[in-house]
């Protein structure tokens, strides 16, 4: 049987369709790697489907596993804003048009010491997930009460903030 060789063109067009992405595994050190700029590669990386989150670097966010938390996976890293991502995730940027790219040496550098040191947590603490649900009062069918609701309208306790009608 024949082997086939690719061209170098070949090749070339293959490695083009790739981006340079961050993967941060649970317990490692982040690694760079360069795999297929399509989901299904992103995919196979966080191993389930693709969640998007938003970065604080203008042109940066990750992927991870939009069920990492509820199928138990381990809790991986902290993000600034206090959650935590289940399961490997990988850091990719984006152009103006909202299309993943490859990250820049200095995106690369600023995510590997970011997320350098691999962290632990319990499962009650990385399985974490917070609702905040808000309770609206029925409104009273006169004007005043939905004024009242709305906080336009004082209800009385506080006499500097009446309205005068």
């Amino acid at each position: 049987m024949k082997e086939f060789k690719k061209s170098h063109t070949e090749e070339q067009a293959q490695d083009d369709k790739k981006i340079r992405v961050l993967i941060i595994e649970p317990g490692k050190v982040p690694y760079e790697k360069r795999i297929e700029n399509d989901y299904r590669a992103m995919q196979k990386v966080v191993d389930g489907c693709i969640e998007y989150v938003d970065l604080p670097e203008p042109d940066c966010h990750l992927y991870c596993n939009d069920e990492g938390k509820l199928n138990g996976l381990l809790g991986n890293r902290r993000l600034d804003h206090g959650d935590i991502i289940c399961g490997t995730f990988l850091i990719c940027a984006h152009n103006d048009e909202g299309e993943d790219i490859s990250l820049s040496d200095e995106q690369l550098h600023r995510y590997t010491e970011r997320f350098r040191e691999p962290e632990q947590y319990t499962d009650e603490e990385a399985h974490h997930v917070e609702y905040k649900i808000g309770i609206i009062p029925p409104a009273g069918n006169d004007t005043e009460d939905v004024l009242r609701m709305l906080g336009l309208l004082s209800d009385g306790s506080d006499e500097t903030d009446e309205m005068e009608r």
